[in-house]
């Protein structure tokens, strides 16, 4: 009887023939989408909000979601290093290795949900009061915060888990599956933040439940995806062996691109969080402004993501293809190439789209006249988004996929420490504006910072 076809290698084409921008963009469309979905939550979250009798509640998603930021992306390394490991290992023909990368990114993203679910008091307690500090937002605003945090917490378990799962579907290079369960999430919690919000009047607690349900339904979908994929390829009990799954050269790999990665990823989330605990102290209408534009700015970014998504699996699968140092050497110019055009391109057009439809954009989204004039007066930082952040997304991706976490973590600490001083003194010298400037030139740095080490992957030898 004949193998399965491998759906994942259809997608990405063959390992050996070179690859071209189409093939690039049939993985990096689908994953855009995907990637958008996390800003759209909070758009809608925004636009809910915003028709209800409670406007300034964005200002308290603003304080409670930060937190989640913090948390969630730190723990973004398991989605990175699953596609990465995942794709390597996909690229080499291990597939008993891919489903040993499932299983560690799963039991990983479970236990540690698990962990923040049973600590999730002393965590919030300790976070508000970091938030508090400096802070001129209202005492209700801290209040609906509070309720908004304890309500979305009780989703960890299955927000991290469904990291592990996406990781995985990216190395397998079925963004077409990842796109769809985004997108489901993505339709389920506009429905409910409808009901809840505009509906029932429920403000931020009724956003905290829209969301929490449709983490619950990402986690389900993203997993019966995967067992699609498992079933394809050999079948849902093939290739599972303990000894792969616990080997320790394995795990040590492990170990260490997900605690690089991780130390790269509480700075990112950390450096977020600064920038609205900074915002804070010019009140609740430039906080509730600055949580608007952000959700663009992550728009922005995030859709950008997909072709760094696509250069995670194509990089990836690059590097551990079978071949000589030079042809290896080869593919990986080509992913690297076909993968950043399109992400230039994409963000000149996400550029002109926020120049021609500025008003549109901020009356759909901020209805609530000071609100939408605080966010009109920051607007031209989103507008130059795209071009700020386009460089330092892509490399990310390209990283990723070379499982060069060490590299990461490195930029990433710099660019912290630029960052941290110029919020102050930029602030203090010319205000909010001087907030988005210091978040602006953070982007740049991080660009700059992997450019350096961006030769060392193109000299890999696997």
């Amino acid at each position: 009887m004949g193998k399965p076809p491998d759906k994942a290698a259809s997608a990405t084409g063959s390992l050996t023939k070179p690859l071209t921008i189409p093939d690039a963009l049939r993985l990096a469309a689908p994953a855009s989408l995907a990637s958008m979905a996390t800003p759209l939550l909070g758009l809608v979250d925004v636009w809910a909000l915003g028709h209800s009798s409670r406007p300034l509640d964005i200002a308290a998603i603003g304080l409670g979601a930060v937190i989640f930021s913090i948390v969630y992306w730190t723990f973004g390394f398991i989605r990175m290093s699953v596609a990465g490991l995942g794709a390597q290992a996909h690229g080499r023909g291990d597939e008993a290795a891919v489903r040993a990368v499932l299983a560690q990114g799963i039991m990983i993203g479970l236990g540690a949900g698990v962990s923040l679910l049973v600590l999730h008091v002393p965590i919030g307690w300790l976070a508000f009061q970091l938030l508090g500090t400096g802070s001129n937002a209202s005492a209700e605003t801290f209040q609906a915060a509070q309720t908004y945090y304890s309500i979305r917490i009780w989703g960890a378990p299955f927000a991290l888990g469904t990291y592990a799962l996406f990781g995985w579907l990216t190395a397998r290079g079925r963004t077409d599956y990842l796109m769809v369960a985004s997108l489901t999430m993505t339709g389920v919690n506009i429905a409910l933040d409808y009901w809840f919000v505009v509906g029932m009047g429920h403000g931020a607690a009724g956003v905290a439940y829209g969301t929490l349900i449709a983490e619950l339904a990402g986690f389900a979908i993203a997993a019966l995806f995967c067992v699609a994929v498992m079933k394809r390829k050999g079948g849902i009990r093939s290739y599972w062996h303990r000894n792969r799954i616990t080997d320790r050269t394995m795990l040590r790999r492990t170990i260490s691109v997900n605690f690089d990665i991780f130390l790269r990823t509480f700075l990112l989330a950390g450096s977020f969080a600064w920038f609205v605990q900074r915002g804070s102290a010019f009140g609740d209408v430039t906080l509730a402004a600055n949580q608007a534009l952000m959700q663009l700015f992550l728009l922005t970014g995030l859709a950008l993501d997909g072709t760094a998504i696509a250069a995670e699996t194509l990089v990836g699968q690059a590097i551990g293809a079978n071949g000589a140092g030079r042809d290896r050497r080869l593919r990986l110019a080509n992913a690297i190439r076909i993968t950043t055009i399109p992400a230039i391109i994409t963000a000149l057009l996400f550029a002109l789209t926020y120049t021609m439809f500025r008003d549109p954009i901020l009356g759909t989204l901020t209805p609530d006249g000071a609100i939408r004039a605080a966010a009109r007066t920051y607007f031209p930082w989103v507008l130059i988004s795209p071009l700020i952040v386009v460089l330092a997304f892509q490399l990310d991706g390209i990283f990723i996929g070379a499982t060069r976490a060490r590299e990461m973590r490195n930029g990433m600490i710099a660019s912290t420490a630029v960052l941290i001083p110029t919020t102050i003194l930029f602030a203090d010298w010319y205000g909010n504006h001087g907030l988005w400037a210091a978040f602006s030139l953070y982007f740049l740095l991080r660009a700059a910072t992997l450019g350096v080490y961006l030769p060392r992957v193109l000299k890999t030898d696997g």
